[in-house]
């Protein structure tokens, strides 16, 4: 289970960040693009505000203060749009394997299913991972206008592929931009690639609507 602390803290912080956005966008009469980046499996050390040889930029300098209020040294998450595992949300012990029926009940609504009821576009880089053995439970059945990555808990890194049962473990592509495999990119690094696709979002960015884009 979730440290109730840590709840009670990131809800803060969740609850003052919606404030803060609704006060300006109401202020200025504008909704405001967002643009979500979250690491999945996010070493303590891979990070420069933790005194990491990697760096993070200015805001890496400022020592990123906001890293006091979420110290829980080990927490089971993951990189989904729901903020929470499958574990979390009654369906079962673990993650979703590839060859599992099971996937986010349809009656649990999306960050991205709320977003384009309030009009923005929605947009994402990366893992899905919550589910995709019917068509009804893919990414851009579930909110998102534009899918590119992978559906599955993980890939290889440059062969973009990813065993469909343990057991046997033979690979399969799990490389798609929509109902599109991606075919053309082996031999290249996926950070590599998920970089230059969100890039390439913001720079074709139709600026007459608002966008949510989740990497």
């Amino acid at each position: 289970m979730l440290p109730s602390l840590f709840i009670q803290r990131l809800t803060l912080i969740l609850t003052l960040a919606t404030n803060l956005l609704t006060y300006y966008a109401y202020g200025q009469n504008i909704q405001p693009n967002i643009v979500f980046v979250l690491a999945d499996d996010f070493g303590y050390n891979d990070i420069g505000y933790h005194s990491s040889q990697i760096s993070v930029g200015q805001a890496g300098e400022k020592r990123c203060h906001l890293r006091e209020l979420l110290r829980p040294a080990h927490l089971y998450t993951n990189s989904e749009p729901t903020f929470v595992r499958a574990i979390h949300t009654g369906l079962q012990h673990g993650i979703i394997e590839p060859e599992q029926p099971n996937a986010l009940p349809l009656d649990c609504p999306t960050i991205t299913d709320q977003l384009k009821r309030a009009g923005y576009s929605t947009h994402m880089v990366g893992k899905w991972h919550l589910g995709f053995y019917e068509d009804a439970y893919l990414p851009w059945k579930r909110g998102f206008d534009t899918y590119y990555g992978y559906l599955t808990q993980s890939e290889n890194y440059f062969t973009h592929t990813a065993p469909f049962n343990i057991k046997n473990g033979k690979p399969y592509l799990d490389f798609r931009s929509e109902m599109t495999p991606v075919r053309n990119e082996s031999g290249h690094y996926s950070t590599h690639i998920f970089t230059s696709k969100a890039i390439d979002l913001v720079h074709s960015h139709n600026r007459s609507k608002a966008r949510f884009d989740m990497l």
